[in-house]
């Protein structure tokens, strides 16, 4: 299986949802023969079986270079070497973590692909390496999995998501904002969202260890051994590597692959019906399927007696008890590479759920306890018909985010790329089964579908991972416009139509605004002056709103005092509500408002600040504002600043 298929599923075990599938192969009527860990002894020789190509399971060469004891309390690592010359051209494979490995007793028969003991499976390796060293984990440890997973006193889900996740995700995606290609704006709204969740966040949060058994997650290639990534295409580099900071410390590695060569069916003519999950085989854990398939794909380790089947030999996430489904899966060919290979495989037939996530194991039956939400993607591309896809989203607090994203993603480039130069309007529909709804919308330009995968991707993990309550994606609708060319103006001059004006006026801002090869274009804005305006120079900040956000928890701090799901929410709504094409005027009245408990008291005297605010944290002073918003019709780009004098009863000047 790909090294580190982690993903932190806290899934609900209400709301079954039925699938398709029928049952899988009866299972043995004996264990499977095993060596245990002290049994194994340098230089023994035997065989793996995995899937190279569609669904067929064939052996390759191990022989056995060391067992590294304890490499965590009481734990062992069986390394063995893989002299197959189709391993040796590869290496360690993402997709292969599970593959059974059999060793040969001594004096016995020694037949490739048949005989011997079941020691454990294909779990651990190195990339950019000369030759096939892979680690095993061994199958007792993974056993032991396996009857957790069908206890009858199994542990009741976790329905929240680890404490500080959700800022977490946010810090990922917020570093990942700031280094790819996206609009200011996209980029403030995630810093923002990144802000908030700070604000919410208990102190005694602690990120979760992305160590398990002993060995690095897949962080880097620099000579350590990492367990195998679970490999996931999607069909735009920028979103790969938008969403990799996301995905990979859960074990997924993303990859941006032409959109038509994405999908895990099979050529016509291929019978899914007849495919069951036995030792060897691909085991798939779909992410989202429906118009596109989405899925991680590793390797069954051992189906034991009562039909439990083992996988993987090592953690997805390691949290224990959780509901995540499974499927048997087509491996359409190995990419092989210079850094780490990977197999490109694709859904066949979901067949159950992975109930018990361990660091040595996943453990699945033909329970079917997990949800998903549905997810409805519209794009328009100017010059093509409309298009629509739908699809299940696997519903997981950790995972959710960036999985929606992804479809997005993928569906938006899925005829073609956006132009060269090209507009898009998103707007997306997102609700949660707590009841909440919440529309995010905004216009860019030359960013396809970066943006709308990003704002997506923080919203719904913002709200599913918040710190209040267990709330979950219930679904999401998603339409996407793409025109031709830039549709933007970038300010080019500002100015008053007087510098000195009294209370009660009103002042003219002549604006000069130029579009991609068009001339200047002239407008004229209002601004009032309010009455009770003080005396003295001021400043008028003409903002897009990039800048407005940016400012936007400063000038109005009660949002970020929050008690509940409901402040949250209403937090974020703040955040995402100034669109691309709006122009802000924000006059400073110099004037004190103070936020006390999620109220704002304005104009307040300084006099009165301390009193209200004092020592009390939930009490903030803050510069009164006044702001207008003007929508120009176009994205708007850029901020200046321009003196006004205030002076009573001079009349107009």
């Amino acid at each position: 299986m790909p090294k580190n298929l982690r993903l932190a599923f806290y899934l609900v075990l209400g709301s079954l949802l039925l699938v398709s599938g029928q049952a899988n192969a009866a299972p043995p009527e004996k264990a499977q023969p095993i060596f245990t860990v002290d049994q194994v002894k340098v230089g023994m020789k035997g065989y793996g079986m995995t899937v190279f190509h569609g669904t067929k399971i064939e052996p390759f060469n191990v022989e056995v270079v060391t067992v590294n004891a304890n490499e965590t309390p009481n734990r062992s690592v069986i390394w063995v070497r893989c002299t197959d010359k189709r391993m040796i051209n590869t290496g360690p494979v993402q997709g292969m973590s599970g593959s059974p490995i059999y060793l040969w007793e001594e004096g016995e028969k020694q037949e490739l692909g048949k005989g011997g003991r079941l020691i454990g499976a294909f779990a651990f390796g190195f990339a950019n390496t000369n030759e096939c060293v892979v680690g095993v984990q061994p199958i007792e440890y993974m056993r032991a999995v396996g009857a957790r997973a069908t206890a009858e006193d199994r542990p009741k889900l976790s329905m929240m998501p680890p404490a500080g996740s959700g800022l977490t995700m946010l810090s990922r995606l917020n570093s990942a904002a700031k280094q790819v290609e996206v609009p200011e704006l996209t980029r403030a709204r995630v810093d923002a969202m990144h802000q908030l969740a700070q604000a919410v966040t208990p102190a005694v949060a602690v990120p979760r260890t992305e160590q398990a058994n002993g060995l690095a997650a897949p962080s880097g290639f620099d000579g350590r051994p990492v367990r195998m990534m679970v490999p996931m295409s999607v069909g735009s580099p920028g979103v790969a590597e938008v969403l990799a900071p996301v995905l990979k410390p859960m074990g997924i590695q993303p990859f941006a692959v032409d959109p038509s060569a994405v999908g895990g069916k099979p050529p016509a003519g291929f019978d899914v019906k007849n495919i069951e999950l036995k030792p060897g085989s691909a085991l798939v854990v779909p992410f989202a399927w429906g118009d596109a398939d989405l899925s991680g794909a590793g390797t069954v380790t051992d189906v034991l007696p009562d039909g439990t089947v083992l996988g993987f030999g090592h953690a997805m996430d390691g949290i224990g008890a959780t509901a995540i489904p499974m499927a048997t899966g087509y491996v359409h060919f190995i990419v092989s590479l210079n850094t780490i290979s990977y197999k490109k495989s694709g859904t066949l037939e979901l067949k159950g759920a992975l109930l018990q996530d361990e660091q040595a194991a996943v453990a699945g039956t033909s329970a079917k306890p997990y949800t998903s939400a549905p997810a409805q993607v519209e794009i328009n591309i100017e010059g093509q018909p409309k298009y629509s896809y739908n699809y299940q989203v696997l519903n997981h607090p950790m995972m959710t985010p960036a999985i929606a994203a992804a479809v997005v993603s993928q569906s938006t480039s899925a005829v073609q790329a956006p132009p060269m130069r090209h507009t898009v309007r998103y707007s997306t529909d997102i609700k949660f089964t707590s009841g909440h709804e919440m529309t995010l919308e905004s216009t860019t330009i030359g960013d396809g579908a970066r943006s709308a995968a990003l704002g997506i991707a923080s919203v719904v993990g913002s709200i599913t991972q918040n710190t209040f309550e267990q709330v979950q994606l219930a679904s999401l609708k998603t339409t996407i416009d793409i025109d031709y060319g830039f549709d933007a103006y970038q300010l080019y001059s500002a100015k008053l139509n007087k510098t000195t004006a009294a209370p009660g006026d009103t002042v003219n801002l002549e604006l000069e605004l130029v579009g991609l090869h068009e001339k200047i274009t002239r407008k004229t804005l209002p601004i009032k002056i309010p009455d009770n305006m003080p005396e003295g120079e001021t400043q008028v900040m003409v903002a897009d709103a990039a800048t407005y956000t940016q400012m936007l928890l400063n000038t109005k701090p009660h949002l970020s005092q929050i008690d509940s799901v409901d402040d949250y929410i209403a937090g974020l709504k703040a955040i995402n509500a100034p669109q691309a094409t709006s122009l802000f005027t924000i006059l400073q009245t110099r004037k004190l408002n103070v936020a006390v408990d999620g109220k704002d008291f304005e104009d307040v005297p300084s006099s009165r600040v301390v009193l209200l605010g004092g020592n009390n944290a939930r009490a903030k002073a803050y510069p009164s504002t006044e702001t207008q918003e003007h929508d120009l019709g176009r994205v708007f780009l850029g901020s200046t600043q321009i003196k006004l004098n205030i002076k009573r009863e001079l009349g107009s000047r």
